[in-house]
This record gives structure tokens, sequence and C-alpha cells, in this order.
């Protein structure tokens, strides 16, 4: 282990116990925190020494009349503060730079889990995902980065101004410290209330954009049924609940804010008695009083800092909650051994999806033979069928390559060895080529125009922009039909051993169906392929075996699930 990685370690345990996932992520941050760290310390070094140009500008050139000396020190002073504008404009574009790395590499990490989520574990919404990968990654990188940044800065600010202040008078220097004790104790009485309206405001913002992600997946469907008003007002609701949390987070916030400034203008108002009394004595410069003031100001912002970050920690760690249910419930899709590189037959085991309606399955089916799933809607076809690439998880039983269990296959070689074509369409924002290139090793244009004409696309895409003709975010601008041609086109470049095809031709006219298959047939005639289909030419193939999942009454009130297997090919 490195010392980078080591220290990442004891960052991360110290700060969010048991988030062992962050440390990698924080390892990689660390060059960037280093730098601006660096530059940081410089300003504030260069700040620490302005209180003292200025005390020298007032003493020794305006009250001492040396105009020499004033200008000389009115010099230092522009130096300085040039030199300060310099710096921050410098130390803020790396800090910039370097924050949007660390964000970039804590959402792709948290992109990454959410992807590969137990099927087992209950579903997030759409909205609810985005929301925890944007919002509560920003909140714990924004933490992470800049507790290091705060915490260094102000204890170097902190002890600098300290031991400054201790050199114009110690006496004075003890009143600004008399205010830390009890601004750390109303900060950690307040602590509770932070965190827990700091929940509500992530709750409240997680379910707005799963109600705003659903309204537009659904938009067509809402259009139809004149729901869009409806739709309308719940979302004002919504809204409605989430500003008034915000509102009340707001409001606690700036009340808690309060009570530290209420400290920081007393602390201020007894040094400006206090010290003005020494200056009228004649015990003091009245240079000396002006750089005591600026220099307990700059206590109280360290100060400040290193409350508050108390407090931030509380709102990072709500956010740290939400995102480690993600990073809890994620599998590494390559975890296991890999599926054979070839194998002669699949089987059901007393299997039965999870929610299904049927008797467990137990059926052998061979390589290169066309098998036909049957039974009413409802009953679980799907749900045992997206079993075998782990796409849902099995109530009961298991699924067999050549007598092996596929649980000890890792997740990506099952995907790679099965081809899962569901009924709905997989298509996203961008050109033909795009999505039919989207899981398989970048084909050529020639492999491409081969599956399109399969599907009877080619002459369609020929007359449109060819490879780059622009499809729409899921497809809008086409037919059900032509989307599903696109998906099983794309299906076609795999070289799976299995095929499954779960009314992937539902929406496809029965004479291009027709037409489509036989080229299926002839291109997939090694693999094994498994077809789910109520009705139209699919349920015309001449299939090997029908495993017809079906009920059967028995009794008066009494439906009992059964299996009955037809072929024995």
């Amino acid at each position: 282990m490195t010392t980078r990685q080591r220290l990442s370690e004891l960052m991360i345990r110290r700060v969010f116990f048991g988030a062992d996932w962050l440390t990698p992520v924080m390892a990689r941050a660390l060059p960037g925190t280093a730098t601006v760290l660096a530059l940081s310390l410089v300003a504030a070094c260069a700040g620490l020494a302005a209180p003292m140009i200025t005390k020298a500008v007032i003493d020794q050139g305006i009250m001492g009349g040396d105009m020499g000396a004033l200008l000389f020190w009115a010099a230092v002073s522009f130096a300085v503060g040039l030199g300060l504008v310099a710096l921050g404009i410098c130390t803020s574009m790396q800090h910039l730079r370097a924050s949007m790395r660390m964000l970039g590499d804590l959402r792709l990490t948290i992109l990454g889990c959410a992807l590969n989520r137990n099927p087992a574990m209950p579903d997030l919404t759409v909205g609810e995902v985005q929301t925890r990968i944007d919002g509560d990654t920003a909140e714990i990188q924004k933490f992470l980065f800049d507790s290091v940044l705060v915490a260094v800065t102000a204890l170097f600010r902190l002890a600098g101004g300290t031991v400054l202040m201790i050199l114009l008078d110690w006496r004075l220097a003890l009143l600004p410290l008399l205010a830390a004790p009890f601004e750390l104790w109303f900060l950690s009485w307040a602590r509770p209330g932070t965190q827990a309206r700091a929940e509500t405001v992530r709750t409240e913002r997680g379910g707005l954009n799963g109600q705003l992600a659903e309204t537009f997946i659904q938009v067509g469907g809402l259009r139809a049924l004149g729901a869009l008003n409806t739709r309308a007002d719940g979302f004002e609701t919504q809204q409605g609940a989430l500003f008034d949390a915000q509102a009340r987070q707001k409001l606690w916030a700036e009340s808690v804010g309060a009570v530290s400034k209420l400290l920081t203008a007393v602390m201020r108002s007894a040094v400006l008695l206090v010290g003005g009394w020494l200056v009228i004595r004649g015990d003091w410069q009245i240079g000396s009083l002006v750089a005591f003031l600026a220099y307990a100001a700059m206590m109280a912002g360290p100060l400040r800092n290193l409350l508050g970050l108390y407090h931030a920690q509380s709102r990072a760690r709500v956010a740290l909650a939400r995102l480690n249910e993600v990073v809890r419930d994620a599998a590494d899709p390559e975890e296991g051994a890999p599926c054979p590189p070839a194998f002669q037959q699949l089987g059901f085991i007393g299997a039965r999806g999870q929610a299904g309606a049927h008797a467990p399955v137990s059926v052998t089916l061979k390589a290169g033979s066309r098998v036909l799933v049957d039974g009413r809607s409802g009953i679980g076809k799907s749900q045992l069928l997206s079993a075998i690439i782990g796409q849902a998880p099995l109530a009961e039983g298991r699924i067999e390559l050549d007598g092996a269990d596929t649980a000890g296959f890792s997740m990506a070689s099952r995907r790679r060895a099965v081809a899962y074509l569901p009924q709905r369409p997989c298509l996203i924002r961008g050109t033909l080529r795009d999505n039919l290139q989207i899981g398989n090793d970048n084909p050529d244009d020639a492999a491409l125009w081969r599956v399109l004409d399969m599907v009877d696309l080619a002459g369609w895409a020929r007359g449109l922009s060819g490879l780059d003709t622009d499809l729409h975010e899921t497809g809008a601008n086409l037919s059900g039909g032509m989307r599903q041609r696109i998906t099983l086109a794309r299906t076609l470049l795999r070289s799976s051993q299995v095929f499954v095809f779960d009314e992937s031709f539902s929406e496809i006219d029965a004479e291009s169906c027709a037409r489509i298959l036989s080229a299926i047939e002839a291109h997939l005639a090694d693999a094994l392929c498994i077809f789910v289909a109520h009705a139209g030419p699919v349920r015309s193939l001449d299939f090997a075996r029908i495993v017809d999942l079906s009920v059967e009454t028995q009794g008066e009130d009494m439906r009992e699930p059964c299996v009955r297997l037809v072929g024995t090919g």
C-alpha cells in the first residue's frame, strides 16, 4: 500500500467510519488537494502579514511623521495585495479543476454501482438514482475536498493569528478565546437539528426528481389519458413540500449562524473598548489596535470554519447513508468464474422466477434447438428467462449450463453467453450506428448493414442518412415495430450461444416477421433460441420443445399451477 493510499484510508476512517469504498476516490484526489492546499497556505501567510504591514504604515509612517517609511510600507502593502489577487485566481482555478476531477470520479463510482445493483434488492426510481448521483455525490465531494483545505488552512491561520495577537498584547488575546468553548457547545447542541433537516430535504428532492422522471418517461400515455394537468398538480404539491423543507433548513442554518455572528460582535466590541482605553492612556499605539482588530476578525473566520465542519459532516453523513445503499447493493459483474466457451445444454432445475405463478420448472434445452416458452400473461415467463442472465432473481431452484449452476458464473460472462432481448426495446438518443454498436465490440459498417438487411431495415436506412440516421430518446421518432427491428439487428451481431426472444416480435407486422424469422433461423443455426410469443408467425416455427407454463383448476376455488412439456428434442 502506498503512502497516498494509507493517508487516504486514515482520512476516510476518521471522517466517514466504514465507508472504505471512498478510499480509492480520495487517494486519486490527494495530489490535486495537496496543490490547492499549498497555494492556500501561501495565501494565508500573506494574509497574516497584511495587518502587520498596516500597523507599520500607521505607526511608522503616519503617526511617526516619516514620509519615506510611509511610501515604503504603502508600496509593500500594494505589492502584497496584488500578489494576493493573482494567487487567489490561481488557487480558485486549481481548486475548480481538482474538485471537478474528484466529483467526476465519485459520480462514475456511484454510477457503476447503480448499474450493477443486485436484482434482488428493491428498485430505486430513476429520479432517486439521479438525485443520489448528482446531489449526494456533490455533498460528499464538497466535504471531502474542502474539509482538508478548510481544516489545515484554518488551523494555520488560527495558530499564526494567535501568536501575532499575543505579540501585540497577550491580555487582549484572551478575549477571542473565551467565546470558543461556548460556540463549540452550541454547535454540538444544534448538530442533530442540522442533520434531521438535511435528511428531510434530500428525501423530498428525491421524491420530486422521481416524479419528474416518471412523468417524462410516461408522457405519451399521460397525454392520451388527458392526465397532464393532474400530473402537474401532483408535481406542484411535491415541489411545495421540497420548498417548505428547504425553507426550514435555511432558517435553521441562519439561526445557528446568527449565534456565531453575535459572539463575534460581542468579542469585537470588547476589544474596541479595552484596546481603545489602552490607546487613550498612551499604553498602546493606534496601529497596534487596528492590527489586533484585523487579527481578531481573522480568528473568527477560521474558528467558525472549523466549527462549521462539524455541521457540514452531519449533512455529508446523510448523503453518505444514501450512497451506501447503492454501493452496498452493487455486485461486481466480473466476479465469479467465466461461462464455458461452448456448452451443450441449458437446464432449469426446479426453477421459478421471482413472483412467478407457475410450478417449479425442470427441463433441459439442447444447443441448436428452438424452444417456445408458453403460458398466460403474468404467469412468470419473463422473470424465469431473465434469471438466466441474472437480470432477476430466482424464487427457487437453479439454472445450469452443462450441469454447472449459473450462480457460480460472473454476470458479465453470463450476459455475453446469453443474449436476452425483452419486448420493450432499449434505444438511446444518437445515430443508428450508435444504437447498433451498444454491447458489441465495435463491428464494422459492413456487419451493421448485414444485420439491417436481415431485419428488413437496410432500405429504410439508405433512404434516410444511412448509419448516421438520428434516433430520438428511447427511439421516440420510430414506430414500435421499427424499434423492435433495430434491437433485433443489434442482437444478431452478438456471438452468444443462447438467444432469448421475449415477445421481441410483438409489434412487427406478420409478413415482415416471417421474413425476419427465416433470416434468424439461418443466421443462428447453431445457437439455442428460446422464444416467448402469444401470437403471430413465431408460434408457427418448428419447435423442438414447448415449455407450457399453465394453470389447471383443481376443486371449486383452488387453482394449482403446473408445467406441461411438449416435444422431446
